[in-house]
Parts: C-alpha cells; sequence; structure tokens
C-alpha cells in the first residue's frame, strides 16, 4: 500500500466543513423550513452544495489516489476552490444581514461553514503556493 499523505490544515476545514453544511442543510433554517424548502431553495442551498463539491474534490484525491485532471473548466482546482469558498463565504455573510428574523440551527451551521470553506480555500492557496493570492 502506498504512503499517503497527511492532509493539510486547509484541506481539513474543507472536509469537515462540507459533510457538516450538507448534513445540518436538512435541520431548520428559517421559520420551520430547510435549505431545501420552498422560498429559500436553491440560494440557501448552494451553501452545501459548494461544500461539498470542495470536500469531494479534495477526499478523492487525497484518499483514493484519483487522478483528476490537472485543470476544471480551464482553472487549477485551487482556483476552482477560491471562488466557490468566497462565493460561500459572501453569501454566508449574506445571510447575516438579511431580515430572517426567525434563522434557526441550519442557518448558523450553514454560515459558520460558509466563511470555513472561504478560511479553508484561502488557507489552500497558502499550503499549494500556487501564487493565485499572494
Amino acid at each position: 500500500m502506498a504512503y499517503r499523505q497527511q492532509p493539510t490544515p486547509g484541506e481539513i476545514v474543507i472536509m469537515a466543513a462540507g459533510p457538516i453544511m450538507l448534513v445540518f442543510s436538512f435541520f431548520d433554517f428559517a421559520s420551520h423550513t430547510t435549505s431545501w424548502g420552498s422560498g429559500i431553495f436553491p440560494i440557501a442551498t448552494l451553501l452545501p452544495l459548494y461544500g461539498v463539491i470542495m470536500a469531494v474534490q479534495i477526499a478523492a484525491t487525497r484518499f483514493t489516489g484519483m487522478n483528476l485532471p490537472k485543470r476544471a473548466f480551464g482553472f487549477s482546482w485551487e482556483q476552482v476552490h477560491l471562488a466557490l469558498g468566497i462565493m460561500a463565504a459572501l453569501l454566508a455573510l449574506g445571510f447575516l444581514s438579511t431580515d430572517i428574523a426567525d434563522k434557526q440551527i441550519g442557518c448558523w451551521v450553514e454560515v459558520l461553514g460558509g466563511l470555513a470553506l472561504g478560511v479553508g480555500a484561502w488557507m489552500l492557496q497558502h499550503e499549494r503556493h500556487t501564487g493565485v493570492i499572494g
């Protein structure tokens, strides 16, 4: 069996945030509806989807040895993670500033997870020395 490197802190943050966000997307988000419920679908659903995409890509390449193409849609994987991480963080901040009066546990966990994805993507840039950000 080939030796596999331990995941980096940025990868751990992303791989932890993604599944947690998916699980809590089925909890009440606001006014007794989930992220998948009417009225807030698909906007609230984007956060857990971004988290799952990011976590699955990292886990698949890190633990299974899967060789994905170096680029996806013309972008490096680090750029994809950064774009999704920034979008997740911005959506999370947007949910904090909305006038939803009845924010439930699902909303709060998704907000924290979205911010974690942004931080994890930023950490990933620095760990992999891709030069995407300074």
